[in-house]
């Protein structure tokens, strides 16, 4: 049937008159040619339920969306069966990150949805953005306040589930662990403090950098985070604390001061901290497996009978 020229006027459905479009469930089988999903909705203000199925052909793809009450798809343009997709899309991104957004349990969760959806360049998404942001901030100030309630609580969830991750996949330095390292530079920045009278209070020191995460090279510094409070300047204090090389095990410790009124508290920083770390860990991956097709394929030609170099410089040996 011609979309354009379905003639019974009165049974016509606009993208218009579906509205209150809720998901209910999303299957991802793209790997499969389809994706499917479903939605509460009224139709001209009776409830009813839609199915959306996106199909992959040879030719690209396409979609059908039904109805549940009284099939919608022979009484749509395919005009209008297009802004209703659009509408089901936002729908999509929405429902999707209101699920998650209920599901969080950490402020360090909630940082990383915020910067997940601040990368995250969805045209369907960016519609409905506002509203999920909001939705964020409500998450995240009732985490806080059940985390004031609770006794004994010193550190945020975002710092210690940040350090959790360390102890983890941090690679041991002359047998010392994160926190061993952690001690020593504590130590170390509170005799400078001492030694040139300054106006600092520690309030805490944390490993980050490639090496918090397993991901340094042979010759990478290690970096340390120290949060302080104090009238002294961030600069000032770097300065002083670089005056002379600190060094563990043979290794370079670059100390990095912050304050809150500054480059923010550690709940504050540790975020950006791991989003950079995620970055160069995707970096990493990507190259691994850059240099496994490579060998692969060195493979492949290898078992063909065409002769590497490496097989042609083993060969040129025996000849001689």
């Amino acid at each position: 049937m011609d979309r354009e020229n379905i003639s019974t006027e009165n049974a016509m459905i606009t993208a218009d008159d579906i509205t209150d479009i809720t998901l209910t469930r999303a299957g991802y089988y793209w790997e499969m040619g389809y994706n499917e999903f479903d939605f509460t909705c009224k139709i001209k203000g009776e409830d009813d339920v839609l199915h959306m199925r996106e199909q992959r052909h040879d030719d690209g793809s396409g979609f059908v969306i039904r109805s549940e009450k009284d099939d919608i798809w022979e009484r749509i343009t395919r005009k209008e069966a297009c802004k209703l997709d659009d509408k089901l899309q936002e729908a999509i991104q929405y429902g999707n990150y209101h699920k998650r957004i209920g599901e969080l349990t950490t402020l360090y969760d909630c940082k990383d949805m915020e910067f997940e959806l601040m990368e995250n360049n969805n045209v369907f998404l960016n519609r409905v953005l506002g509203k999920l942001w909001t939705e964020l901030e409500v998450k995240q100030r009732e985490i806080e306040q059940a985390g004031l309630q609770e006794p004994g609580e010193t550190k945020s969830d975002i710092v210690s589930e940040f350090q959790s991750k360390t102890e983890k996949l941090f690679h041991k330095v002359d047998g010392q662990s994160a926190e061993d390292i952690e001690e020593l530079v504590a130590a170390y920045v509170q005799n400078k403090i001492d030694e040139e009278i300054l106006d600092a209070d520690i309030v805490n020191v944390i490993v980050s950098g490639s090496r918090c995460r397993g991901l340094e090279k042979k010759n990478s510094d290690l970096d340390v985070v120290v949060e302080y409070k104090g009238s002294i300047r961030e600069d000032d204090l770097f300065n002083v604390l670089h005056e002379d090389a600190f060094e563990i095990a043979g290794i370079k410790i670059d100390i990095n001061p912050i304050t809150e009124e500054k480059s923010g508290n550690l709940e504050d920083y540790l975020p950006g901290v791991e989003a950079y770390l995620r970055e160069k860990e995707n970096e990493r991956g990507k190259r691994k497996s850059i240099r496994e097709k490579i060998r692969d394929e060195e493979l492949k030609i290898s078992v063909n009978g065409v002769s590497t170099k490496k097989d042609k410089k083993e060969k040129n040996m025996n000849v001689r």
